[in-house]
């Protein structure tokens, strides 16, 4: 007959066996995605996922730099077509998105990307 104790021992030896041998099986790396434009070879975005298994969260590390200058110049690529198809001035400063933004980055991506669709467009 085994005692209470005794049951109580074997099962968080069975217990901790199994936790050791799930983390040992268990490979956890940090994964790190690079979007990159087939016409440009310049870095947008760095994206990555960290996956802590005792805590089950995620955590995302976003590169703000490079988030700003894809904004700037998505926001100017659309800005400098819809201004060339329209036919207005090639002024990329009468914009508030350029006027209203704080971020150096963001302000010579959109100019870049203005050009860029105001020149393909017209």
């Amino acid at each position: 007959m085994i005692t209470n104790s005794l049951k109580k021992i074997i099962t968080i030896s069975a217990v901790a066996l199994t936790l050791m041998l799930g983390t040992l099986v268990t490979t956890t790396s940090a994964q790190i995605r690079v979007v990159r434009r087939p016409y440009r070879n310049r870095v947008v975005v760095v994206h990555r996922p960290f996956f802590y298994p005792y805590y089950n969260h995620y955590y995302t590390v976003v590169d703000p730099i490079a988030y700003a200058r894809e904004q700037g110049y998505s926001d100017g690529l659309s800005r400098g077509k819809s201004d060339a198809k329209h036919g207005k001035a090639d002024d990329p400063r009468s914009h508030k998105h350029f006027q209203d933004s704080d971020s150096a980055t963001y302000r010579e991506a959109f100019l870049q990307g203005y050009s860029d669709g105001y020149a393909e467009r017209s």
